[in-house]
């Protein structure tokens, strides 16, 4: 089996990505390319986990009158979930087709804008 990569190895991956779709990396990205490399580490752990040779999907287990019945490992549902919400960081990054490209480009420093009508029709309202 492969060695796994390191957390670190996984945030400069997602760092040359983010430079790659949109040009620079900015430090307030910082705590969310660590979460996601954190979760892509973890899963991976668990993907090699589960595609050992010797690591059944289904395992038997007692029910709780003694029966015996076959479900899930245990697993699965781990690794569901760590693959929703590994998609959710990409798309958080801008780095997904369903993350737009206004929101990836737009400038979150921008203040209010002075021209928009709706803005300047409550800021009359609070006066």
């Amino acid at each position: 089996m492969a060695k796994e990569k390191s957390i670190h190895a996984y945030e400069l991956e997602i760092r040359k990505m983010i430079e790659k779709r949109v040009g620079t990396f900015e430090i307030w990205l910082k705590p969310q390319v660590e979460a996601t490399a954190m979760n892509r580490a973890m899963l991976n752990k668990v993907h090699n986990e589960l595609i050992k040779t010797d690591t059944d999907l289904m395992i038997i287990s007692p029910g709780s009158q003694g029966q015996m019945k076959q479900e899930a490992h245990p697993l699965l549902s781990h690794y569901k979930e760590l693959q929703r919400t590994l998609i959710l960081q990409y798309e958080a990054l801008g780095l997904s087709y369903k993350a737009t490209p206004s929101k990836i480009k737009e400038d979150t420093r921008k203040g209010v804008d002075e021209e928009d009508p709706m803005a300047n029709y409550y800021k009359d309202r609070k006066q």
